[in-house]
């Protein structure tokens, strides 16, 4: 049994970490290079979506990686739960909030109530905070593989 919840938070975490890498190295500078109401508009709308997908699949990774850690415990794993714990930390604290402040306040036609300025300067935040989940989730994910492969 401990082999598939191990499996399991593999196929649920690997992906996970898949698409906040492609967020960040792909899609949101690609949505930079359009203009500015249109990257507006498109952030925006990601920023929603996004934020309705997200949860449960942080949720999950973050179930079956205790899960894991529960049917096996060791310093390996409980170095993957730690570092979850600060992406979740990290998450609900800066993210999320800088997130729905983009997602609502800048709303569907990207002339939100908010200035240009400050809308670049929020999302260049979550830009820069969002790398530090991508690599907080990469450590987890290599301490993840690294148990499931007997190191």
């Amino acid at each position: 049994m401990k082999e598939i919840v191990q499996i399991l938070a593999v196929i649920v975490t690997g992906p996970l970490l898949g698409v906040e890498f492609g967020v960040a190295a792909f899609t949101n500078p690609i949505l930079q290079r359009l203009p500015d109401a249109a990257y507006r508009q498109a952030r925006s709308t990601g920023g929603r979506i996004l934020g309705m997908a997200m949860p449960f699949w942080y949720i999950g990774a973050v179930a079956l990686l205790i899960a894991a850690t529960l049917w096996s415990p060791g310093p390996l794993l409980i170095t993957a739960v730690v570092l979850m714990g600060l992406v979740m930390l990290i998450t609900l604290t800066t993210l999320v909030p800088i997130n729905n402040r983009v997602a609502a306040g800048f709303g569907g036609d990207g002339d939100g109530g908010e200035d240009p300025e400050q809308f670049h300067e929020l999302v260049g935040r979550w830009d820069r905070l969002h790398w530090v989940r991508v690599g907080l989730l990469a450590g987890a994910f290599v301490l993840l593989v690294l148990v499931g492969s007997g190191v």
